[in-house]
């Protein structure tokens, strides 16, 4: 499965974000975890 990057959109109900990358619920994109 391929990982989503910086900024892709994304569904914060099915994180497909790459490593150290979340899903927003407020904007839909991945983004740095930072804790």
């Amino acid at each position: 499965d391929d990982c989503l990057g910086m900024f892709s959109s994304c569904d914060p109900k099915n994180d497909k974000c790459c490593p150290n990358r979340v899903c927003r619920s407020r904007d839909q994109w991945c983004k740095y975890k930072l804790w």
